[in-house]
């Protein structure tokens, strides 16, 4: 083990306070993602703690300082601190006993090593004391996080077989962390592909929207793509590099609309039994319709949609528009007022128009008033009838 000697900014307020109670009847450290991140000069407000209490200390140290707690994930040794509104994950350490490819069976430790050598990678297993201004480092991770490596502690064919999920994890940290793919690590992954389809939908989405949003996102999806896993979770059997090469600042959902675009058949079915929520789901087929239309009408998307933006934009990148065309309608359009469509269905009724035909009756006259730039009024419009 190497100890490093040197001072940490956590951006939190409470955690001495929670480290400094549990540390009076035992043992706590930071731990992992805040450690990391602190190194690296980010700003991670995941606050997670390790101990050798076990959780009932935990919960009665922190009850006698008048801290909340929630139990929220007691059978894996977990519960939440909340001092001040902040919220800090204190986990016993632990150890594994037993894995089946998704969840592994543990009980707990009071070596701070043994926790330290079930976390996946190098640079998760660092742990800080601030009393002590030390870093624990158990499996060179200082080196790695310098050097931009993400490897696996021990070797990498175990490590995944122990919860298959780390194929994700693997990908998403190296988009993050890495200059490169650790290349025996991408032979173990394309090796071990297969294990995703023991996996709840729910794990892998969650990995997945982390990955779609990392700068370096068009890099990894295009090496996830090559060996098969983006076929084998979405069914994608095209990638189109360059939409994610310009596709940084956009939503989770519009991206998720470019990567899904060339996928035929796409549905609403589909992608709730994909486990994307209702929300994404309407907002990755609008953005979808909008990319094949024809037409690709900008002034109908500013008009109904607060985030035209988005759609727009993904247009571009797709090339149905024109960059400098988009850039100067936004210029134009981004600061003016929605006008308001006055004619309503009642409207229409009162003419004895059938209630059948007065939806499309309405989308005819809007799509004329927007053609026309928002000008005829109510009276033009329904003498368009």
């Amino acid at each position: 083990m190497q100890v490093i000697h040197t001072t940490l900014k956590i951006p939190s307020k409470g955690y001495k306070k929670i480290l400094s109670l549990l540390n009076k009847k035992g043992q706590a450290r930071l731990i992992g993602g805040c450690v990391r991140d602190a190194l690296l000069e980010k700003s991670s407000y995941d606050i997670d703690i390790a101990t050798n209490l076990i959780p009932d200390e935990v919960t009665n140290i922190l009850l006698k300082a008048n801290i909340k707690t929630i139990q929220t994930g007691l059978k894996f040794g977990t519960i939440t601190a909340i001092l001040n509104k902040e919220k800090f994950e204190i986990t016993t350490l632990r150890k594994d006993i037993e894995c089946n490819g998704r969840h592994a069976k543990v009980v707990f430790t009071d070596d701070f090593a043994e926790d330290a050598a079930r976390r996946d990678f190098t640079i998760n297993a660092l742990s800080y004391c601030p009393f002590k201004n030390e870093i624990y480092d158990y499996f060179e991770g200082f080196k790695d996080l310098q050097q931009e490596n993400v490897v696996f502690i021990g070797e990498a064919l175990d490590r995944i077989k122990e919860d298959y999920l780390r194929i994700l994890r693997f990908f998403r940290f190296s988009s993050y962390y890495a200059n490169q793919l650790d290349d025996d690590i991408f032979k173990a992954c394309k090796a071990l592909k297969d294990g995703l389809k023991t996996l709840s939908r729910e794990r892998i989405k969650s990995e997945m929207d982390k990955i779609i949003v990392s700068k370096r996102a068009a890099q990894i999806l295009k090496a996830m793509f090559e060996i098969g896993i983006l076929e084998l979770i979405f069914s994608i059997q095209n990638y189109e590099i360059k939409f994610f090469e310009q596709s940084k600042a956009l939503e989770l959902a519009t991206n998720y609309a470019l990567l899904l675009y060339n996928l035929k058949n796409i549905n609403s079915k589909l992608l709730l039994d994909w486990k994307f929520a209702r929300q994404e789901v309407i907002q990755i087929l609008s953005i979808i319709n909008f990319l094949n239309d024809a037409e690709c009408d900008i002034k109908k998307i500013w008009f109904e949609k607060k985030n035209y933006k988005e759609y727009l934009l993904a247009a571009s990148i797709i090339g149905k528009l024109n960059h400098s065309q988009v850039k100067e309608f936004i210029h134009k359009y981004d600061a003016l007022l929605r006008p308001k469509f006055q004619v309503n269905g009642n409207d229409l009724l009162n003419m004895n128009i059938e209630k059948k035909e007065i939806g499309a009756k309405l989308e005819y006259l809007k799509n004329f008033w927007i053609e026309q730039d928002f000008k005829p009024s109510k009276l033009e419009l329904l003498e368009k009838l």
